[in-house]
C-alpha cells in the first residue's frame, strides 16, 4: 500500500498474494522492483558485508510464474 494501491511492487488481486505463506508476490516484470530488490540487496551487501543470499522458496516462487505464463 505504498501509493495507496495493493499494486506498487506486487501483482493486483489473487495473483499477487501467496496464500499458503501469506505473503505478497513481486512484480519481477516491473522495473521499479528489480530497482528496489537490487537496491536493497546491495544495502546488505555494503552494510554487513555478507556473501551470498538464501533463497527459500524458489520453488514456489517459479511454480507460481508458470502458472501465470
Amino acid at each position: 500500500m505504498f501509493d495507496g494501491t495493493d499494486a506498487h511492487y506486487f501483482h493486483t488481486g489473487s495473483r499477487g498474494h501467496h496464500s499458503v505463506w501469506d505473503s505478497r508476490l513481486f512484480n519481477y516484470g516491473s522495473w521499479e522492483v528489480l530497482r528496489y530488490l537490487l537496491s536493497y540487496a546491495r544495502w546488505w551487501l555494503e552494510e554487513y558485508k555478507f556473501d551470498g543470499y538464501r533463497f527459500d522458496g524458489v520453488t514456489s516462487m517459479m511454480y507460481k510464474i508458470s502458472l501465470i505464463k
